[in-house]
């Protein structure tokens, strides 16, 4: 009976130290810059359970890298520094930083997301407005397939358009405002999703650069309509 009940105790010890190492192991290490640098060089001889759970004073922590390396840890004096500073930082009395939030990346934008700046007046499928505002699908067509007319769309999208002008056998005399401040990338957008109702064959996509460079020449509303003049529309 006696026997019987030192085996139970041996086996209750080491049921509690097991459950102990396995509670160590449950232990990380806090996101921080040198996280990977301390595990790395401090794993390899403790459990991480017995540095987690560690809260010590900087002076604390640089006296055990002092006496780990008197043991033969080998760690350059860069190594040193940066894993000092994160026991300090992250193991220390104090309350450790709260880790910086992820900003999610920006989703980015379509062309149609941009033509809402458009739909506004020409409809939200290009229909336009009559009297006030021209249709834009089906006449985007006839412009891109126009000599200088793939640049005179980027330009009046830029710069605007004043004066009148005939779309589809409709006099309009509205004003077109700018949208110089859209940003390459947006405007180049823009454009190809017009292109997308209607373009000739082998067009090629607007891109960024094509709207910088549009940018080097800044026209009036006025100057605009003049390249309209001169366009050769059907």
């Amino acid at each position: 009976m006696h026997k019987l009940r030192k085996s139970l105790l041996l086996v209750s010890i080491l049921i509690l130290g097991f459950a102990g190492y396995l509670a160590l192991g449950q232990y990380t290490l806090p996101e921080g810059p040198g996280k990977d640098l301390v595990l790395a060089k401090c794993q390899t001889c403790h459990d991480i359970g017995f540095v987690a759970r560690e809260r010590l004073s900087r002076e604390r922590w640089n006296a055990i890298i002092d006496e780990m390396v008197t043991r033969g840890l080998q760690i350059t004096p860069e190594e040193r520094s940066a894993i000092l500073d994160y026991l300090a930082t992250y193991l220390g009395t104090e309350p450790p930083p709260t880790p910086p939030q992820v900003q999610p990346a920006p989703t980015p934008k379509t062309g149609a997301q941009v033509y809402a700046n458009c739909a506004g007046c020409h409809g939200p499928q290009g229909e336009g407005n009559p009297p006030a505002f021209p249709p834009l699908k089906g006449h985007v067509k006839k412009l891109l397939k126009a000599e200088g007319g793939r640049t005179y769309l980027l330009l009046v999208v830029l710069y605007g358009l004043q004066g009148p002008i005939k779309v589809e056998g409709k006099e309009y005399a509205g004003i077109m405002p700018g949208f110089a401040w859209l940003s390459d990338e947006e405007i180049a957008l823009v454009l190809n999703h017009l292109a997308g109702w209607g373009a000739p064959q082998g067009f090629k996509p607007y891109t960024p650069d094509e709207v910088k460079a549009a940018r080097a020449k800044a026209l009036t509303p006025e100057e605009v309509l003049k390249l309209r003049q001169g366009l050769k529309l059907p």
